[in-house]
């Protein structure tokens, strides 16, 4: 079972704009309404990416191994640290698949239409087969005295792991641009549309979101 959690805002659009007006040495709280948001309006159509590098964002997320891998390709301006299997047990929590997908035909990593009720079915017993001797194998292993950094290696990918997002107000727009596309992974679309809900309700950053259609 994912989680998402909205943790740190620092910043808001107001800083988007006293970032943009520094140059001037103006501050928003000068102008309009109307004015600030043409201003903030102006700098996404005109990719004045740096404005919105300042302001942050963080969550934790608790998400399968094959969606944090999705989540930290996005690199610039963004920092992550997830939890540890060296350190400590985390094989008792998995992310199952709700629905089972064919593979797409016109894209190699993609999927398509779903699974009949009867594939279905089968892929869950198989799924769940897998996870039951994967947390056996790596229990067994551990009582063996094996070490967790090497007992980990067996784990599937559906394990899910705890991280620490943190990344600029850009980095995070150009996450949602990237991850809430149509081909998208569906259970990483799921993550990302949370995140943004999430922000949007904490609504600091209201006009800098809208004007990037997200």
């Amino acid at each position: 079972m994912s989680k998402i959690e909205l943790l740190n805002v620092f910043g808001s659009d107001t800083m988007v704009l006293d970032v943009a007006r520094a140059s001037f040495d103006k501050k928003s709280d000068n102008y309009t309404t109307e004015q600030n948001n043409r201003l903030i309006s102006y700098l996404a159509k005109n990719n004045h990416w740096s404005c919105y590098a300042h302001a942050r964002v963080q969550f934790r997320l608790q998400v399968p191994i094959y969606v944090e891998r999705q989540l930290i390709k996005t690199q610039i301006g963004v920092e992550y640290n997830s939890i540890s299997g060296r350190y400590v047990d985390f094989s008792d929590t998995y992310t199952l698949i709700n629905e089972w997908r064919t593979q797409s035909k016109d894209s190699k990593q993609g999927s398509a239409e779903p699974l009949d009720m009867y594939g279905q079915e089968a892929c869950n017993v198989i799924e769940y087969e897998v996870k039951e001797f994967c947390q056996n194998a790596y229990k067994n292993l551990i009582d063996l005295g094996v070490s967790k950094e090497q007992a980990r290696t067996i784990l599937p990918l559906n394990l899910n792991t705890t991280m620490i997002w943190t990344g600029s107000l850009y980095a995070f727009i150009r996450l949602c641009k990237q991850r809430l596309k149509p081909d998208a992974q569906a259970e990483t679309r799921e993550i990302v549309s949370e995140m943004l809900r999430q922000l949007k309700e904490n609504g600091k950053f209201a006009e800098s979101l809208k004007v990037f259609d997200l």
